[in-house]
C-alpha cells in the first residue's frame, strides 16, 4: 500500500513559487489550469493544503507539471 501523505499550505505556496520561477505559471489561476482544478480548489489548497485520498495523486501531478512532463496517454 502507498503511504498516505498530505501537502501543507506552505508546500502548495512553494510549488506556486517554483512554477513562477521556472516560467511555467505566473499566477495561481494558471497553475489551477495546469493542474486541471478549479480556481476555488486552488484557493482551498493554498489555505488548507491537500489531504485525503487524492493527496498523493495531486502531489505527483504537481511534480510532473514542474518537471514539464505531459500527462500519460496524451496524443502528441
Amino acid at each position: 500500500a502507498w503511504i498516505k501523505m498530505t501537502l501543507s499550505p506552505a508546500q502548495v505556496e512553494q510549488w506556486l513559487a517554483d512554477l513562477k520561477e521556472n516560467g511555467i505559471a505566473n499566477t495561481a489561476k494558471e497553475a489551477a489550469v495546469a493542474l486541471d482544478v478549479s480556481q476555488n480548489s486552488m484557493s482551498t489548497m493554498r489555505r488548507k493544503g491537500v489531504t485525503g485520498d487524492a493527496s498523493r495523486r495531486t502531489a505527483l501531478a504537481m511534480a510532473a507539471i514542474l518537471a514539464r512532463i505531459d500527462p500519460y496517454g496524451r496524443e502528441t
